[in-house]
């Protein structure tokens, strides 16, 4: 995995505030955001452990596609160093509007009502929804409405995510959803029958059989689930930053940069091909 840094630039970004205040009082022309990072030296990304998405260990190092593919970008972009700013998941967002990253690049699905507070860029990593259960379970479930009518289990899920939506809209009752903090936490709950299934995107899912290998998990992937796409996220007035990377993206998915990372990491490259940010921000019911 590589190590990025974690120290953020306070000083430095002082700096480039006198120096644009200078700037102005001089009649110059303001810098871009994407002037002042490459300034800079270095991006901010917003990161939550969410593997395979994004990959953080014990001695501060990070992988996952996530990282990679935007640390790709901005190198194409002019910014050679990319720093961690680590959050939970649910404070990518609120961390991002306050200023304390540039971006987010950790599997945040691109969805009409995160549309309304981030502007996404076009998609870039994409996944389809899973069931996880172990090997001696009696049913076969292949969709969410599979849930419904067995109505005796229990379905963790992470908590505010896309599989807690699928499963309230097919009609599972809240009360049946357990909120999973993380992979781990899962599978414990599945081993002590907490709960029997758990719902989460396939690469995530195959990411954990893979690590609890000999543990008899079973994979399925969901068919009443629609394909799902996370976007980098940016402010929403860095537009001009978000357009930037947008065609940076598109350039690293023509030439096979693109491909080669999400390979490597176990995503199919294929899919955010078929998708787009508009279809994901209008709604589900435009795929």
């Amino acid at each position: 995995m590589k190590k990025y840094s974690f120290i953020l630039g306070i000083s430095l970004s002082f700096l480039y505030f006198i120096h644009s205040a200078d700037c102005r009082a001089n009649g110059e022309s303001r810098p871009t955001r994407l002037e002042k990072l490459q300034k800079r030296g270095h991006v901010r990304i917003g990161l939550s452990n969410e593997p395979p998405w994004t990959v953080i260990d014990a001695d501060g190092q990070v992988g996952g596609a996530g990282p990679d593919l935007t640390h790709a970008v901005f190198q194409r972009m002019g910014v050679s160093e990319l720093q961690g700013v680590l959050s939970t998941f649910g404070g990518l967002i609120p961390g991002l509007l306050a200023g304390r990253s540039d971006a987010i690049s950790s599997g945040l699905f691109i969805q009409p009502g995160r549309c309304q507070a981030v502007a996404f860029s076009e998609p870039d990593l994409c996944d389809r929804e899973a069931f996880l259960m172990k090997k001696d379970m009696p049913l076969a479930l292949k969709t969410y409405r599979d849930l419904v009518t067995n109505s005796s289990l229990q379905v963790g899920v992470p908590a505010g995510g896309t599989e807690e939506r699928e499963a309230l809209a097919a009609g599972v009752p809240a009360s049946r959803l357990v909120p999973v903090p993380d992979g781990p936490s899962g599978m414990i709950m599945l081993l002590a029958d907490r709960i029997q299934v758990y719902s989460l995107p396939a690469s995530s899912a195959q990411h954990l059989v893979d690590l609890w290998r000999g543990q008899n998990f079973s994979l399925m992937t969901v068919e009443d689930a629609p394909v799902m796409c996370a976007g980098t996220a940016f402010s929403p007035n860095a537009v001009d930053l978000r357009n930037a990377y947008d065609r940076v993206l598109a350039k690293l998915k023509a030439d096979g940069t693109y491909d080669r990372i999400l390979r490597a990491h176990g995503f199919d490259p294929s899919l955010a091909r078929a998708h787009t940010r508009e279809e994901f921000c209008r709604g589900k019911e435009s795929l």
